[in-house]
């Protein structure tokens, strides 16, 4: 099972990837640098996606509206899904569960591995 990252920033998705690999993680990391190449990764992996780690804030599809389009289709709506932001205002995290009620996880950067880990770690091959 997979682990696809989408942020538009190539240092979050090396850090992400390297705290994954670093804590353990034996599942395959694959990366998007935006939400529409995100698409395209998940609909080429559907069925073997263990979870999917989203930037809130990208150009052009942000993180939660990828979600939005995620949740509707019932092929990837059950697929577990962190935001991974550096918004930490109550606004931007309600939004992201009332688009998700089943969000694995919120989680603030700068991270420890540990917060990271958290939501997501029944998903994981160690």
């Amino acid at each position: 099972m997979k682990i696809i990252i989408v942020d538009d920033s190539l240092l979050d998705r090396k850090l992400l990837s390297r705290t994954l690999v670093n804590s353990g993680v034996k599942n395959e990391i694959l990366q998007a640098e935006n939400g529409e190449a995100g698409m395209k990764l998940i609909a080429e992996n559907l069925g073997h996606i263990a979870v999917l780690l989203l930037d809130y804030q990208m150009p052009e599809m942000s993180g939660v509206e990828l979600m939005e389009a995620l949740v509707k289709v019932p092929q990837t709506a059950s697929i577990p899904m962190v935001m991974v932001t550096a918004s930490t205002s109550d606004d931007s995290r309600a939004a992201a569960y009332k688009v998700n009620p089943n969000l694995a996880g919120y989680v603030y950067k700068p991270y420890k591995p540990d917060q990271l880990l958290e939501p997501i770690r029944s998903y994981l091959q160690f």
